[in-house]
């Protein structure tokens, strides 16, 4: 029921207070065990919709998560917690924004941007909105919608 495997970043951009020179760190997750439910815009000359391709991404809370590049497992936070931990490399999160997006399949890049692995890629996908279905059991699982 849950076929796919998606690379999960969560990226962070800090500034060095010495230089001044911002720094983007990768925070790369593998998940795997999801649903990917892809809609590919009917046709964008018709629609004049640039934007118009949608996913959703099945996540079971049971999902196995591991770090891209260690391969180390990982365990989900909320974005506020995940946001303001130290030390963020055991731990990845859902929020909606620039800062966090998915790749289908495994697509592990420490150093590149986003814009980057954009261009490498088909399937790259922006969170755009997060939800928790708390069902309990082996149902619960979180439903994200990305473009």
């Amino acid at each position: 029921m849950f076929p796919h495997v998606v690379t999960l970043y969560n990226m962070v951009t800090e500034e060095d207070p010495s230089t001044f020179e911002e720094t983007t760190t990768n925070h790369i997750t593998i998940l795997r065990g999801v649903l990917l439910d892809a809609v590919k815009a009917k046709n964008v000359n018709e629609s004049g919709l640039v934007g118009a391709d949608a996913v959703n991404l099945y996540i079971p809370t049971s999902v196995e998560a591991v770090d891209g590049v260690t391969g180390e497992p990982k365990q989900y936070v909320g974005p506020i917690e995940f946001w303001r931990a130290e030390d963020k490399s055991g731990l990845w999160t859902l929020s909606t924004g620039e800062n966090t997006f998915f790749v289908k399949g495994e697509a592990v890049h420490p150093n590149w941007s986003a814009q980057k692995i954009d261009a490498a890629y088909d399937d790259v996908y922006n969170v755009n909105t997060v939800d928790l279905k708390d069902f309990g059991g082996e149902m619960s699982h979180w439903e994200v919608g990305g473009n």
